[in-house]
């Protein structure tokens, strides 16, 4: 139960104006495939699944991940729950990546993101602003960033740092 704690921070749910925010920045589209980092209890990914995505969930804790399986159920052709660390798998052809974890796991993420997702992905994370990148997109009331891959993301001066 303590290893989220270390792995990417502590539980905390996305308020639900926060969650709507983060969808409609990250301008998800229908079809298009969502990865939640965290996924806790899944009402994420269900909002995302409401909106036509594709989903695909990371829990490393095994009771939120089994509660993050029994909401996604209803939409199994199109929901995936992994129980996982992010740091261990593939991000390849996530057109959407979510987080809210701690501001250490975004730090850690960034080389991984920058690796793995393709031009035009969507980097969205709730509170913790990734070092390095400048966001396309802010919701400054809900502390919400967006990062597109490939659109000058990286502040000047600060490529390879």
């Amino acid at each position: 139960m303590l290893l989220p704690a270390f792995v990417g921070g502590a539980w905390s749910p996305t308020k639900a104006a926060v969650m709507h925010s983060m969808l409609e920045l990250a301008r998800l589209q229908p079809g298009e495939t969502l990865w939640d980092l965290g996924a806790g209890d899944g009402r994420f990914l269900v909002a995302a699944l409401e909106r036509g995505a594709k989903v695909v969930g990371v829990e490393i804790d095994p009771i939120r991940w089994f509660i993050c399986r029994l909401r996604c159920r209803r939409f199994k052709d199109r929901a995936q729950v992994i129980r996982g660390n992010m740091f261990h798998l593939s991000l390849e052809g996530a057109d959407v990546v979510t987080f809210y974890l701690s501001q250490a796991a975004a730090d850690r993420l960034r080389d991984k993101l920058e690796r793995e997702l393709k031009d035009g992905a969507r980097v969205v994370s709730n509170r913790r602003p990734i070092p390095g990148w400048r966001p396309s997109r802010i919701d400054a009331k809900n502390q919400v960033y967006v990062y597109v891959i490939g659109e000058h993301h990286l502040e000047e001066g600060l490529e390879g740092v």
